[in-house]
């Protein structure tokens, strides 16, 4: 296509667009909804997989040893507990330790603590850092394995984990229902604003045809007027989820003081979710104008 050509179609789909203003606007509002909750939808996968990621790396196993067991069979129970694989680091806490822990999180409160020293109700332990929460059931069962050799409970905070996971997934699934019907609804709203332009140029369109235009030459107005949909109905929601990702994060943040997590900063965010939207959204308006051209056309 040379220049004289390409100027031809991008001035005949703004053209368009603006002869069509009423459909055109109405096309670009409901696509940018679609991708408003896209950016919605991703917003929230990418930050909860990173809390995951952070979950991961801070939950752990505390097996509980028996009252009364010996340094060597805590020495043999280590050892043993070190072979498990997936075991990525292991502590051994005595009771005196753990009181001691015990007192520092209380801070002030520490002195109603003082009478147990010479009596400490606390247990020996281990806590068990596992490399990821799929090696979790592996490692849990091996635990159980070596209950005979002085391992009195096991516990973990792995229902957090796994509700954590099921909100995750519940999420997407919501999300994605909700982008493909609103997807859908933008694929019609283009097919039929592209549909009305078509039928206000079919003599045009006939006439050019006779002379010798190619169908390539008469679609690319059409194709360029539904990327230019695409392309600003993607700008609209980036914009908007732009400038208001970090003050909701803060207020997140805030609002959970106890949340000892991170988010994703709005530029590794945005770095994924500008070049997702203006694909999906060129994409929809290619095939919103694809469809109508193929029905329409043939004059």
């Amino acid at each position: 296509m040379n220049f004289r050509s390409f100027s031809y179609t991008v001035m005949e789909a703004f053209r368009s667009l603006i002869k069509n203003r009423l459909m055109s606007a109405a096309s670009i509002i409901t696509l940018s909804s679609c991708l408003f909750m896209v950016s919605i939808s991703f917003c929230l996968a990418v930050n909860l997989d990173y809390l995951m990621i952070q979950m991961e790396s801070m939950m752990s196993i505390t097996v509980y040893l028996e009252d009364g067991i010996s340094v060597e069979n805590i020495n043999d129970l280590i050892e043993r507990v070190n072979a498990i694989p997936f075991v990525s680091h292991m502590e051994f806490i005595s009771s005196e330790q753990a009181l001691e822990r015990f007192k520092a999180d209380l801070e002030d409160s520490a002195h109603i603590l003082d009478g147990l020293d010479k009596d400490n109700p606390l247990p020996n332990s281990l806590v068990l850092d596992i490399d990821g929460l799929d090696h979790w059931d592996y490692v849990e069962n091996s635990l159980n394995g070596l209950k005979e050799y002085g391992i009195e409970t096991i516990q973990h905070g792995r229902q957090a984990a796994n509700a954590l996971m099921t909100i995750n997934n519940l999420l997407r699934i919501i999300g994605a229902l909700v982008i493909a019907g609103l997807g859908v609804i933008s694929v019609v709203i283009i097919f039929n604003t592209i549909r009305i332009a078509v039928n206000n140029r079919k003599i045009e369109i006939n006439i050019m045809k006779y002379v010798g235009a190619t169908d390539a030459f008469i679609r690319g107005p059409f194709i360029v007027e539904g990327m230019i949909i695409g392309i600003l109905g993607a700008v609209i929601p980036l914009a908007a989820v732009y400038a208001l990702y970090d003050p909701v994060m803060n207020f997140l943040l805030d609002s959970l003081p106890v949340m000892d997590f991170l988010f994703r900063s709005r530029v590794y965010v945005f770095s994924l979710l500008t070049p997702l939207l203006f694909t999906v959204g060129v994409m929809i308006g290619i095939a919103g104008s694809t469809i109508s051209i193929r029905r329409h056309l043939n004059v």
